[in-house]
């Protein structure tokens, strides 16, 4: 699998559990992040796929990034969420 696949592949299933965290926060029993966190992730997430998909990402200086930061200054360490996510950001800037 190229580097693209694979980015391509870890932002869909982050993606996937964005979409899981949210419906748990609208229930009342969701484990990591705000609304606003996940909303943000989701909309990175999406924009990083499109980009993956189009075959024209931008120069590596230039590619979306931000989730990293936010996940250690306020997510738990152990959260399989934010593994996801952070292993899709640097697919995704590496790729």
């Amino acid at each position: 699998m190229n580097q693209i696949a694979k980015a391509l592949a870890l932002s869909k299933q982050a993606l996937a559990l964005i979409n899981q965290e949210m419906e748990r926060q609208d229930h009342g029993s969701g484990a990591v992040g705000t609304v606003s966190q996940l909303l943000t992730c989701k909309q990175q997430l999406q924009a990083m796929i499109a980009e993956l998909e189009s075959g024209s990402l931008p120069p590596k200086d230039e590619r979306l990034r931000g989730m990293g930061h936010m996940i250690a200054d306020s997510w738990p360490t152990d959260s399989t969420l934010a593994d996801a996510l952070l292993l899709a950001e640097q697919a995704y800037r590496s790729a």
